[in-house]
């Protein structure tokens, strides 16, 4: 079975200059965890709410320089803030990680479990085609078990 058998079509996408307030209205707006990052409708990189919470996380010497901080709600708050002013460039992750639509899809899990990236833009010819998720990848394997 190949990846083009499993992805969905439909994408959603954003702008690397796009503010982080806009790229979570996004991705609550279409219910998804994660949006393909397109610059000139080429691939550059792919951001999920996983990126954003850990960007509101204080890094390791934050958290042992102002412990006292991370309980502290305003300041929670006050990086939040901040963060929402950043851009999608800042963050997103990059190079991205693409699959081809004729990939296996065994290939495509193996690789995504390697890179621990729970989806992939599939892109074909340098043109964003779909995307595919670990789950989609899941679910069709243990589908062919039954």
């Amino acid at each position: 079975m190949k990846i083009r058998d499993i992805m969905t079509k439909t994408v959603h996408t954003i702008e690397p200059d796009k503010t982080l307030k806009e790229c979570a209205e996004s991705l609550k707006k279409h219910d998804v965890n994660g949006l393909v990052v397109l610059e000139k409708d080429r691939v550059v990189g792919v951001i999920t709410k996983t990126d954003i919470f850990k960007a509101i996380l204080p890094r390791y010497p934050e958290i042992i320089e102002e412990e006292k901080y991370m309980s502290d709600l305003e300041y929670i708050e006050e990086r939040v803030t901040k963060l929402f002013e950043m851009r999608v460039k800042d963050i997103m992750g990059t190079p991205a990680i693409t699959v081809s639509s004729d990939m296996p899809i065994v290939r495509a899990g193996s690789m995504m479990i390697l890179r621990r990236v729970k989806q992939v833009p599939v892109v074909d010819k340098e043109r964003l085609v779909g995307i595919v998720t670990l789950t989609d990848i899941i679910s069709s394997l243990l589908a062919k078990i039954k």
